[in-house]
């Protein structure tokens, strides 16, 4: 297309664009069209509260009382609300002209916002009623009055009581709120007619004590018992076991990004510093604190607890601290996920006619520009509990987040799928399922909670020693959904993950998938990390016995767990993710859900029955393989929740997060991927987090047909246990396109240069992708077990490019490929890697033991890595050969690599070779002998020597 014309048309587009925006701006805005007569009156409330009842009134609100919380919610015209709702569309639409070309409040109060003669007709009949109008909010959604309560009640046309709700004494309106038939189109609702109380999500356990001094003898964060051993989530761990210290995510730690958490108390101050003192040992970060102007100021931060009586409690903490520890563990994970961000603390009180949350989350929104571009919300109150008005009252309260570029991270609750039920006492008889109106919004990433089913084998997943910042994770670690139905005492106890189906919000047009419940309601949780105290998080607090502060080379800290602590992290990560991208990302879940019908973006750790290790799952049985709840009395007569299942469930979402392949993916609009047919994919991979293990791989472009390649690697690896041994494994198949399921094989039975009998059996599957020509990713079932390899190339990329062949001379690169001793047909063979980029011959021999009797299993196999330098010719002399032990299959198991022996390799043409070998005396007995080597592909074009 003729240049010039490309560019009128994209103005042409641009302007008519433009003109579509400011046709539905100058729109007939008004709602309000005739004049105000309060004899005629309309219900302006959906489904109310369940706590309201007769029974439970405790008498009436003195008519003098002050409400200073309460919110007339506004329509927008449906041509301002199709404009705006066209408006979150695009800017999640990378091939728009509006793609993240976020507004503030006030330009989307101007756009799409009530009309001034609305907000004028609705303000005087306000005041008519002797109400004071504290304000109108900045996108023009909300009128905020304050009142006596005798005049509110009044000019709702109801009466408010005192009623006994659900954690204490609340404030209610005994009847739907009612307006004058005027304002029935302009009015949406009313909140703050009833006390709305949002409990903090988190658990905590008694303090732990810890070693300041890494590489003991066990991690300063594991506790040992008759019971076996627990083990801590310090942020090394979590890094670890989800990516976050492999590029791209490792190369970036939220710096320039701000995370706003919303808190009801301040935190101590030396909590947050010796936090980052005993992990990071750098100047820690301060988290700055906000108190919205006009709200109630908590005052100062708890630095003790009293164990004699006194207040605060040790032991009964209350509300009070309840609130500081929520307000200190957000503000630690999230550094803790993203050290270099900004973190924004904004608190404000509760009283009985004021809501601190409420008013903490409207101030980050309404401000402008806002204080942050990620808002982390670890507060729950049930959908039931609050009723519909809350629930729009919030889902357009984080539209106009969304808007902004903000993203808006919530916890999914901790009672599993009861989601009424207080996570701090013992279950009820009457349980039924609700989620945390907090996350019904489908402009909300609620968060959920998953449990590492490690406790089969706890040291395959864990080290006995401490690496940096106390470090003992090995590597990703399975999981199942976060259910902990038991007390440490023994009694019946809440401890799962929230989710289920909205009671009020309709389910997005992005919400679709894999495992996705065919209904019309917004379906929670999006996403989960880990949230069990099982293997709970780091956390310093002074006030509850755990300041973190070294004394005589030991201290002591505490272990918090639930999806107030999920939460957080995931909101470190989103930190990263915004400073990789530049900017804020706004509403996640239509790209979270879009990555996740791409398994070969391997974003996701799908949670299942199978990850959970659960062997039957049974509804009525609260574990790992769901969100069910206890009875009051045990395990049983509680409520049935919901199953893990393949894709999407209603207990962990999409699954955990690879921060690593969250933050390569995030940006492309289409599966990003390198066509696997071409011979540059050939060469030596590794997972960076694996001790001593990797895959050779080699491809046949066009073997099968035009576009249709061979591929073929050897893997290998390990015994699944410490001390079993080498093992490795053959993958084999068809490639075409950027993702590929292949097959897995083992071969064993074979004895070192001895014709013996082999056996070759299916061991598994495995899905080979790769995102550009030096990462990729291996996700594999073999052995038993299922999990994810993130593939780094190991030496230079000679020829790879994403669609094909770069055009550069390969040169000896073209030797790279799979050979073997066909002639004595005894089941083993090399994979080679010739590199002359760095002039380098990398290698792996696939043999046996020298004595394996006829028929051993896998024991008898072995593997030999072949490394030295290419020189010029077509014989390499001397090359060391390496034998690697002690390693695991999965996780990072300390293996050793020693020098067993020499080779020399002479290639006769680009199909024929030699390899001529001798073993050290003590390894396979001195051995010595030669393989006449044939490639087992044609070689490639081009090959010569």
């Amino acid at each position: 297309m003729n240049h010039r014309i490309t560019v009128r048309v994209a103005a042409v587009l641009s302007v008519a664009l433009a003109f579509a925006d400011v046709q539905a701006h100058a729109a007939d805005a008004d709602l309000v069209k005739d004049a105000v007569e309060l004899s005629k009156r309309v219900s302006v409330a959906g489904p109310r509260p369940t706590w309201i009842r007769a029974e439970r009134a405790r008498g009436t609100v003195d008519a003098d009382l002050r409400l200073e919380n309460v919110s007339v919610l506004l329509n927008r015209t449906p041509e301002r609300q199709a404009a705006f709702e066209a408006l979150l569309r695009e800017q999640q639409d990378p091939d728009s002209p509006r793609f993240h070309q976020w507004l503030d409040a006030t330009q989307i109060g101007e756009r799409y916002g009530a009309s001034a003669h609305d907000l004028d007709a609705l303000s005087d009949w306000l005041r008519s009623e002797g109400l004071r109008v504290e304000g109108v909010s900045p996108a023009r959604t909300r009128v905020r009055i304050s009142g006596r309560s005798a005049d509110v009640a009044r000019a709702f046309d109801t009466a408010l009581a005192w009623y006994d709700g659900d954690g204490g004494r609340r404030i209610g309106a005994k009847s739907a709120p009612r307006v004058p038939a005027a304002f029935a189109a302009a009015v949406r609702g009313v909140v703050g007619l009833d006390t709305v109380v949002f409990r903090p999500g988190h658990r905590m356990s008694a303090p732990r004590a810890g070693a300041i001094t890494a590489g003991g003898p066990a991690p300063a964060g594991t506790s040992c018992g008759a019971d076996g051993c627990e083990h801590i989530v310090f942020p090394a761990d979590f890094a670890r076991i989800y990516g976050l210290d492999t590029p791209p995510a490792s190369n970036v730690g939220g710096s320039g990004v701000s995370i706003a958490i919303v808190g009801r108390e301040r935190v101590y101050p030396p909590d947050i510093s010796n936090f980052q003192s005993i992990l990071y040992r750098t100047p820690p970060r301060v988290a700055q604190v906000i108190v919205p102007p006009g709200s109630l100021d908590p005052g100062d931060p708890a630095s003790t607890c009293s164990t004699t009586g006194g207040t605060p409690s040790c032991t009964d903490p209350g509300d009070e601290i309840g609130d500081q520890y929520e307000a200190t563990l957000d503000v630690q994970l999230a550094i803790a996920t993203a050290p270099s961000a900004d973190i924004k603390l904004v608190v404000a009180a509760d009283s009985d006619t004021r809501n601190g949350v409420q008013e903490a989350i409207e101030y980050v929104i309404d401000t402008s520009p806002p204080p942050a571009n990620i808002l982390s919300i670890s507060f729950l109150s049930c959908e039931p509990a609050n009723g519909a008005a809350i629930a729009h009252y919030l889902d357009d309260l984080f539209a106009q987040a969304a808007a902004e570029g903000i993203s808006v991270l919530v916890a999914s609750g901790d009672a599993g799928a009861a989601g009424c039920e207080d996570h701090t006492a013992p279950p009820t008889a009457n349980q039924s399922r609700a989620i945390n109106v907090l996350c019904a919004s489908g402009y909300v990433t609620c968060v959920g909670g998953t449990q590492f089913a490690d406790t089969a084998d706890p040291s395959r997943y864990w080290s006995d020693t401490d690496g940096n910042g106390y470090l003992s994770a090995r590597g990703y670690i399975p999981e199942g959904a976060w259910n902990e139905p038991v007390a440490r005492d023994g009694s019946s106890s809440h401890g799962a993950t929230g989710g289920g189906t909205s009671l009020y919000i309709p389910k997005p047009a992005w919400q679709t998938g894999v495992g996705v419940p065919a209904n019309a309601w917004r379906n929670t949780p999006d996403i989960a990390l880990t949230a069990s105290s099982h293997d709970g998080y780091f956390t310093c607090m002074a006030a509850q016995r755990g300041p973190c502060t070294v004394s005589g080379g030991h201290f002591s800290f505490l272990v918090s767990s639930g999806t107030s602590a999920s939460t957080p992290a995931m909101a470190g990560i989103v930190a990263r993710l915004n400073e990789n991208y530049s900017g804020g990302q706004g509403n996640l879940n239509p790209r979270l859900y879009a990555l996740a019908s791409h398994p070969s973006y391997a974003v996701f750790h799908d949670v299942t029955v199978g990850s959970s290790g659960v062997a039957s799952c049974d509804l009525a049985v609260p574990s790992l393989c769901n969100n069910s709840t206890p009875g009051p009395t045990g395990p049983g007569g509680g409520l049935k929740g919901y199953a893990v299942t393949d894709g999407y469930d209603l207990a962990t979402g999409l699954g955990s997060v690879a921060a690593n392949y969250l933050m390569a993916n995030w940006g492309g609009a289409q599966p990003p991927g390198v066509v696997l047919n071409q011979h540059g994919i050939s060469g030596s991979w590794a997972e960076p987090n694996a001790q001593a293990q990797g895959i050779l791989l080699t491809v046949q472009p066009d073997f099968y047909a035009p576009g249709s390649g061979l591929l073929f690697g050897g893997w290998f690896t390990y015994g699944a246990e410490a001390g079993d041994g080498a093992r490795w494994y053959t993958i084999q198949g068809e490639v075409a396109g950027t993702s590929a399921i292949l097959p897995l094989y083992q071969t064993v039975g074979g004895r070192l240069h001895t014709l013996q009998t082999t056996t070759t059996t299916p061991a598994g599957v495995a899905t080979l992708s790769f995102y550009d020509c030096t990462h990729g990713t291996l996700q594999y079932t073999a052995a038993g077990y299922s999990g994810t390899l993130s593939l780094t190339r190991l030496l230079p990329n000679v020829t790879c490019a994403m669609n094909g062949n770069n055009g550069v001379s390969a040169g000896h690169y073209l030797l790279s490929g799979v050979w073997a001793d066909v002639a004595a047909d005894n089941g083993q063979g090399l994979v080679l890697d010739l590199n002359p980029a760095q002039h380098v011959l990398f290698g792996a021999w696939y043999t046996y033991a020298a004595d394996a009797p006829a028929g051993a299993d896998a024991s008898s196999q072995r593997w030999y890595t072949l490394q030295a330098t290419l020189p010029s010719g077509n014989r390499i002399s001397a090359i060391p050969l390496y034998e690697s032990r002690g390693g695991t299959f999965v996780g990072q198991t300390p293996a050793t690599t020693t020098a067993v022996g020499t080779a020399d390799l002479t290639f006769h043409s680009c199909t024929s070779a030699t390899l001529a070998y001798a073993f050290d005396p003590g390894t396979n007995g001195g051995q010595h002998g030669t393989l006449e080597l044939s490639r087992l592909t044609p070689a490639p074009s081009g090959c010569h020597l």
